[in-house]
């Protein structure tokens, strides 16, 4: 009873914890609400104290806009002319004080939302002779395009009018109003008329702020003021035709090192997805920790799934967050940076609506290219000969050439392009997505709705009752409400719900292009027509009777539906209190997700024949029914093919900040407390279906003087139920300053060329907790039974026994991050050059691992997990912008970005007896180990002064290098070799350029300084029906090219590691996975990922359409690349046979109304 007490305690430690949060949170939301009732008329009527004497207008007016939220527009000369004023008010309503200053000097006010306008008093007789004037004009954008539906609205009334098509309006007025105008995606001008009879007005882009406030963790921060590295990226130049976006991620953001590993239509799981990225690189070595960044969508955690299926069209910001002092807020959540999107909200006025549609035609980047059918018979003579010259060769010289004729029917003598049986040339997606952003005084909206169907390249045969290629129908939800409840109470709901309806074959996908590379293209054919014994409709799949297998089959048999959702909500209450504390916001948020998949697979047992016999006279011929028991074409339910998963998360958030400024001083001061509960189906024991629970508490301080000197310090103090009690709580301190040069005044020499230069330093520590998901109580042995062992007692029989599976280790600790940054941003000639530095380190001390260098005598019989090691990542981030508009038609943005990052071993345990070479300390972590090779061997008697190698070389073998000259080849001649498989080098730039109508955008992107390894077991041609790669067949070693390192060694019909069993190197007997330089290449490459032209339609055609603006657009996306490797597309590296990566051209069209 006591073990059962000890096992549940790890979810009962934060139930207690949780009780307590939640009370919290309503005794919050209780005194809120009593708050909002006790001061609803204070917050409607908003109080200020005031003891000012003989002081002017102006030093009351600064101080009233202390403390209140309101700003003033006023005429300063007007206001200065009426003298000084006393004013005594003690907690007493604004618009008395406003009374009690302006009426005996002759003023006025009007207040409209948060703006008080101050105009001279007319007394009721001027007014009633006052004239009224027409005020007309033109509102435009900085191009000079009228903006149609601007609203202009007299400051302090609701009398107002909307431009027309040409921006044109026109409104009576009195000749001191002020008019207010305003259009959704810009900027609100305020405009004294000054009885001027005709104003023109210039919006500014609201975006054009954007870059001016950078968001930080639970808030935002003018970017003057931000100490930590955080790279902001405008959501449009993540934007392409490909469904998933994280695609875009690799050389548009500094400090992403990421790259793409195939192009499936549709990953509907983690596994699946075409892309891998990670924030300054890979600092845990151990298998299966948690190494992904942090992912926030509207501040709720959510997985690379989500984040790959958000639409660039509804993303309002996208911050990548990667230094300590940018993540330590999150506590555990940050070790491995974050990726922070906010989606649009509502704005108030004018309904604006987008729409947009894509037809997008897909096809593969690169094809794999293997030798014909006829030379595949040929090379397969001589490689068997080569080896044995006495050998009989398997095909016949009549066979070839029948074969090469063409004179026989194609399944007598098969010929089989497998890629072209099995694949399409291309495939045409649709993507379509249309929102809708507005909204009243009381509550504004965003919503959108985006549809993609995406297809695969693989063929349904006309036969088949039912199709076999991939088709994945993927809707997505999104609706944003910004609720004003009464003055300075906001509710913020977000909702979002993803859908997708998947229908491929039953086959993995990312098999099909290994299966067509590993059927034999001459031993069968794909179908047979029918004889007199089996002509009846149906499949007659062609085989032998070794059962080889036939691809062809094997995506026709069957089919998976499969379905995945997820869907956000989010509700957060805010309630600004500067009427009890000016400057004090308290915030409280609920946040529930939950994501599900569900997969059905349907399946056929098939026919299965092979070709008996032929008459060449008659062309009538016999098949030999090689089925097996039962076959059938009809579908049944595959029980292999069948899941169900849900994942459920709930996420309670309580945030307090505080404001303030004073003179030439501003603070500010964020507390969060957050508590998530996670459950998850279906579960395999006791202690994984308990839900996990966790919990942290955050603060940060910031300082900043003169808008020149800025000082941050912040901390995460974090609860895991990972670890036993003496270790569960960590705390992780940041802290960072930033020092604004081009403000000192002895800089102003410098301002016409040098606009700004901010230098910044950060250092702090961040826990992770995330190290390896199995087992989840780290500091709980597990165990396990062992069914049908044999009892040693006699007569007693089988038994069953209980056994460890894992050892406890109530010692360890949290694995901690402790990392420093340097920062350097710059803007140059008015904003023409534009450039961020960052270098960085990062520490990773006590990294969790298993042991496995203990001795056997210590009586451990399995590795025991433990604070083991320590890594260390350097790098810089580079990122730069050139703008210019050299005319009002053309103008020119160009971008670029560089990353570099090397992650090695500090400290490790491993095996004292290693030689020096095989140390792991100073090799970078997803460095590989193998054998050095020296090339082939050329002749037997090179063969026989060389160290003793495994297998019987023969010359044309491959020779490899005897490190410790002990005259044989064996583990202890292992060593590091290459670039590590993670880039080294990440780098990109892109382009935009505007000339009238017309836009034209370009995108490169590149990497180096990665190894990766051709599998020789995987691509010996022949072996287990193996194709042969053309570059094999083209640059092979024989008597005829005893090249020292041609592509390929000497020819078998056997698999290379028989011949050099060094390269077997996933050999289950082994303990490590040894390669070598053989087959090692480097994964360096420049491709072009996107080129865009695209014209915008002449506003008069809008006008007579009575859209807003309308837009054309063709783009290709990775339509080339660059690259000295020429089998497959390099970034796939090892994984040649995984679904290619795709290269699209797609024709588009977006519009506004």
């Amino acid at each position: 009873m006591k073990k059962m007490q000890d096992t549940a305690s790890p979810g009962h430690f934060v139930c207690r914890r949780m009780l307590i949060l939640k009370t919290f949170l309503v005794i919050l939301l209780w005194s809120t609400c009593l708050v909002s009732g006790y001061r609803g008329h204070a917050q409607e009527r908003t109080t200020v104290t005031v003891n000012m004497t003989d002081v002017t207008l102006n030093e009351v007016i600064t101080e009233l806009k202390k403390q209140t939220k309101y700003d003033f527009f006023y005429n300063s000369e007007l206001v200065k002319s009426k003298g000084r004023v006393s004013v005594r008010a003690r907690n007493l309503d604004l618009r008395e004080v406003l009374e009690q200053v302006l009426t005996p000097v002759g003023l006025e006010y009007a207040i409209q939302q948060d703006l008080i306008t101050i105009r001279e008093r007319r007394v009721q007789q001027e007014v009633a002779k006052i004239e009224m004037i027409t005020v007309s004009g033109k509102v435009t954008d900085k191009d000079g395009n009228p903006v149609v539906g601007a609203t202009v609205v007299i400051h302090g009334t609701t009398q107002g009018v909307a431009t027309d098509v040409d921006g044109k309006y026109s409104l009576m007025t009195r000749p001191d109003d002020v008019l207010t105008i305003s259009f959704i995606g810009y900027k609100t001008e305020v405009v004294p008329v000054k009885e001027n009879k005709h104003l023109n007005v210039i919006l500014s882009p609201a975006s054009e702020d954007l870059e001016e406030v950078t968001v930080v963790a639970f808030g935002q921060q003018k970017k003057e003021s931000v100490v930590s590295a955080i790279t902001t990226v405008r959501p449009m130049d993540l934007k392409s035709s490909n469904s998933d976006l994280t695609s875009s991620f690799a050389g548009k953001i500094a400090g992403m090192v990421g790259w793409q590993t195939g192009g499936l239509p549709a990953a509907l799981t983690e596994d699946e997805m075409n892309t891998k990225f990670y924030i300054r690189g890979i600092t845990s070595f151990q298998t299966g920790a948690n190494v992904d960044p942090l992912i926030l969508l509207d501040g709720v955690e959510s997985s690379k799934l989500d984040l790959a299926r958000i639409a660039p069209e509804d993303i309002e910001t996208f911050s990548v967050m990667k230094d300590a002092s940018a993540t330590a807020m999150y506590g555990a959540r940050g070790a491995n940076g974050v990726i922070l999107v906010t989606t649009k909200k509502g704005q108030e006025g004018s309904v604006y609506a987008t729409a947009r549609y894509e037809t997008v035609f897909s096809m593969p980047t690169k094809r794999i290219d293997v030798v014909d059918p006829v030379d595949y018979m040929k090379m397969y003579n001589r490689a068997l000969l080569t080896r044995d010259p006495l050998a009989t060769p398997k095909y016949s010289v009549e066979r070839i050439n029948r074969t090469r004729s063409g004179k026989y029917p194609s399944w007598v003598y098969p010929a089989n392009d497998w890629y072209k049986i099995l694949f399409k040339n291309y495939n045409v997606n649709h993507h379509a997505g249309l929102n809708i952003r507005g909204g009243s005084k009381v509550i504004q909206y965003y919503a959108s709705v985006n549809y993609n169907r995406d297809q695969g390249m693989l063929k349904t045969d006309k036969l088949n009752d039912f199709d076999c290629n991939i088709t994945n129908n993927q809707t997505a939800f999104r609706v944003n409400l910004t609720i004003d409840l009464k003055a300075g109470i906001k509710l913020l709901i977000n909702s979002s719900t993803t859908i997708d309806k998947y229908h491929g074959p039953l086959t993995s996908v990312n098999q099909a292009y290994e299966l067509a590379f590993n059927a034999s293209p001459v031993d069968f054919a794909p179908l047979y027509p029918g004889d007199e014994n089996y002509g009846w409709p149906h499949l007659r799949f062609g085989t032998t009777e070794a059962n080889q297998e036939n691809p062809y089959m094997m995506i026709q048999k069957g089919y998976l539906e499969r379905t995945r959702y997820s869907t956000t909500n989010r509700a957060e209450y805010i309630h600004n209190l500067s009427g009890l504390v000016k400057g004090l916001e308290l915030r409280g948020s609920v946040a529930v997700s939950q994501a599900g998949y569900y997969t059905t697979g349907f399946t056929t047992n098939p026919f299965k024949y092979s070709l008996l016999n032929y008459d060449f006279e008659t062309g009538k011929h016999r098949l030999q029914d090689l089925s097996p028991f039962g076959a059938s074409y009809a579908l049944s339910i595959d029980p292999t093919a069948k899941a169900s998963t849900t994942e459920t998360r709930v996420t309670y958030e309580a945030r307090a900040l505080h404001t303030a400024a004073w003179k030439e001083h501003q603070t500010s001061l964020t507390g969060v407390f957050q508590a998530q509960d996670y459950t998850f189906t279906p579960v395999s024991n006791v202690l994984t279906g308990m839900p996990q629970r966790n919990m942290m508490f955050s603060m940060r301080g910031t300082y900043g003087f003169k808008d020149r000197y800025f000082v941050e310090a912040s901390f995460g103090y974090n609860a895991s139920e990972r670890f036993a009690k003496s270790n569960r709580w960590g705390l992780f301190p940041a802290g960072g300053l930033a020092y604004v040069i081009s403000s000192e005044p002895f800089m102003n020499g410098t301002a016409h060329w040098l606009n700004f230069l901010k230098l910044r330093v950060s250092y702090g520590k961040v826990g992770n907790d995330g190290v390896i998901k199995v087992p989840r109580f780290l500091f709980l042995q597990t165990m396990g039974t062992l069914t049908n062992v044999l009892n040693p007692e006699p007569g007693s029989g089988s038994t069953i026994y209980r056994i460890v599976q894992g050892y406890a280790n109530p010692n360890l600790k949290w694995e901690v991050a402790e990392q420093v940054n340097f920062g350097l941003e710059t803007k140059l000639f008015k904003g023409i050059v534009e450039f961020n530095l960052d270098a960085y380190q990062e520490i990773r001390h006590n990294i969790i691992g298993y042991r496995a260098s203990v001795p056997a005598h210590a009586g451990i019989a399995l590795p025991q997990l433990d604070n083991m090691g320590k890594a260390r990542s350097r790098g810089i981030d580079f990122s730069g912008k050139i703008q210019h508009a050299f005319n009002k038609d053309l103008w020119v943005i160009l971008n670029g970005t560089l990353t570099y990052n090397k992650v090695v071993y500090k400290e490790i345990e491993e095996a004292m007896n290693k030689p020096a070479w095989q140390s792991m300390v100073g090799k970078e972590i997803s460095q590989k180990i193998g054998y050095i090779s020296d090339g082939l061997f050329q002749d037997q008697a090179e063969i026989e002064n060389a160290p003793v190698q495994a297998g019987s070389p023969q010359p044309g073998d491959i020779r490899y290098r005897d490190l410790n000259n002990d005259g044989k080849i064996d583990v202890n001649d292992v060593t590091y070799i290459g670039f590590p498989e993670t880039p080294r080098v990440t780098y990109g730039f892109s382009g935009f350029v505007n000339y009238r109508n017309f836009e034209f955008s370009f995108a490169f992107q590149g990497s180096g300084k990665r190894s990766f390894f051709m599998d020789p077991s995987e691509l010996s041609p022949f072996v287990d029906d193996h194709a042969m790669l053309t570059a094999i067949y083209e640059d092979h070693w024989s008597e005829d090219n005893m090249s020292r390192k041609p592509f390929w060694p000497r020819l078998s019909t056997q698999n290379l590691i028989e011949h050099s069993p060094e390269e077997d190197w996933y050999n289950k007997n082994a303990t490590e996975v040894r390669k070598s330089t053989y087959f090692m290449r480097e994964c360096r490459f420049l491709r072009c990922t996107s080129l865009e032209l695209a014209y915008n339609m002449p506003k008069k055609l809008m006008e007579r359409w009575g859209l807003q603006n309308m837009k054309f657009f063709v783009r290709a996306n990775n339509p080339f690349l660059i690259s000295n490797f020429k089998l497959w597309d390099v970034e796939l590296g090892e994984d040649a046979f995984n679904y290619p990566i795709q290269k699209t051209y797609t024709v588009g069209l977006n519009f506004s109304f």
